[in-house]
């Protein structure tokens, strides 16, 4: 695998020609929603004259990609620059794919036909996906998620701007910093983890715990860092994937309308105490809770929680039967084939369950005092 171009720092976005001269890109075609495109403009007038494709969703089709291809192939463009959070960039992936395969329908099954040079510059607009490190292309397809993966798909040149940061709405900047945690998390237990990849994780980790106060208090530092964990978090799932919180947050994204982090950190803390129930697990979680500067592994769901009820986002409220059958039944079995514990379709509707129980009382009380105090 080869090593990423990264520049760092408040105002890296204005190295852009900087970076397209280090990848040999001359005419690129820029993926971006219109605000963060505007700004990037703003900075480097040098690419006014760029192509411009704005016309992808939240969560992208691959047919978005398609007109885009079109547009690239149509204006000899030699490079693409995504500059948002990861439906850019993931639309951007999706391009590359269909350019480099020849179709749609080939970069789905992966059959790629050129080995062409065609770099990717990928500039994040929120601290979140880790998106700009992973080899991963999340799109759907006829209502169906699919990933396209290939190491060619990965942006051979990353910039992070945490001034980018600064236009984003409150609770997308929670939700993005809790995409990054459950990343961190996730990836330093599952059944793919190496040594390597727990490095990136425990960086992701601390990172946002560390830093997530201060950055929505406005802190530039803090907001660098938690820029720096969302990257090392995409890092780590690069290497190894998640696990059940991420398999069991999309349709809860699409049934309850909560953002992908939040959706996450619904059923996170619930999968760490169901595993806690295993004594295979009884290790790992006792290091990751070492690593987290907690005691005891049973804090950490509670840290958890306590994450969540500071930042003032909401539990769900439970949903009916056939809604929980429905949830369970989303879930991709693949998906969940790197969790290090089995779980039955009757584990995932209880799992759900669980997680739409609201604490009260003195439980609640318990969690909010020990992120109260974590980092004070």
């Amino acid at each position: 695998m080869t090593y990423q171009k990264v520049f760092r720092g408040r105002g890296s976005i204005g190295k852009v020609p900087e970076m397209m001269e280090k990848l040999g890109m001359h005419r690129p075609m820029i993926v971006g929603n219109e605000h963060l495109t505007a700004r990037l403009l703003k900075k480097v007038p040098a690419l006014l004259s760029a192509h411009v494709y704005s016309g992808y969703q939240a969560n992208p089709q691959l047919s978005d990609a398609e007109p885009a291809a079109k547009l690239f192939s149509d204006g000899k463009c030699d490079g693409l620059i995504s500059v948002g959070g990861g439906s850019a960039m993931d639309t951007a992936k999706a391009v590359k794919a269909i350019l480099l395969s020849g179709s749609a329908e080939a970069a789905i099954q992966g059959s790629r036909k050129e080995e062409r040079i065609l770099p990717h510059l990928a500039i994040p607009g929120t601290a979140g996906t880790g998106a700009e490190a992973t080899e991963n292309a999340v799109v759907y397809l006829d209502k169906k998620k699919i990933s396209l993966s290939d190491r060619f798909l990965r942006p051979e040149g990353v910039i992070l701007d945490a001034e980018l940061l600064e236009s984003l709405p409150e609770y997308h900047r929670k939700s993005a910093a809790l995409d990054a945690l459950s990343q961190g998390i996730e990836s330093y237990w599952c059944l793919n983890a190496t040594e390597d990849s727990r490095v990136h994780a425990y960086l992701a980790v601390l990172g946002v715990l560390d830093n997530i106060k201060a950055y929505l208090a406005g802190d530039p530092h803090a907001a660098e860092e938690m820029m720096e964990a969302a990257f090392q978090s995409g890092k780590a799932i690069n290497l190894t994937r998640t696990t059940a919180a991420h398999a069991m947050s999309y349709q809860l994204t699409k049934t309850l309308g909560i953002a992908h982090g939040h959706a996450c950190m619904v059923t996170l803390p619930v999968l760490w105490e169901q595993m806690m129930e295993s004594g295979e697990m009884q290790p790992v979680l006792k290091d990751l809770a070492q690593k987290m500067r907690l005691g005891d592994e049973r804090m950490g769901p509670k840290l958890l929680r306590g994450l969540m009820y500071s930042l003032e986002m909401e539990i769900p409220e439970m949903p009916d039967e056939a809604v929980l059958e429905s949830l369970a039944s989303s879930v991709d079995p693949q998906r969940l084939g790197n969790h290090p514990v089995k779980l039955t379709h009757e584990d995932l509707k209880n799992i759900y369950r669980r997680a739409f129980i609201p604490l009260c009382g003195a439980e609640k009380q318990a969690c909010m005092d020990i992120w109260k105090y974590y980092n004070a």
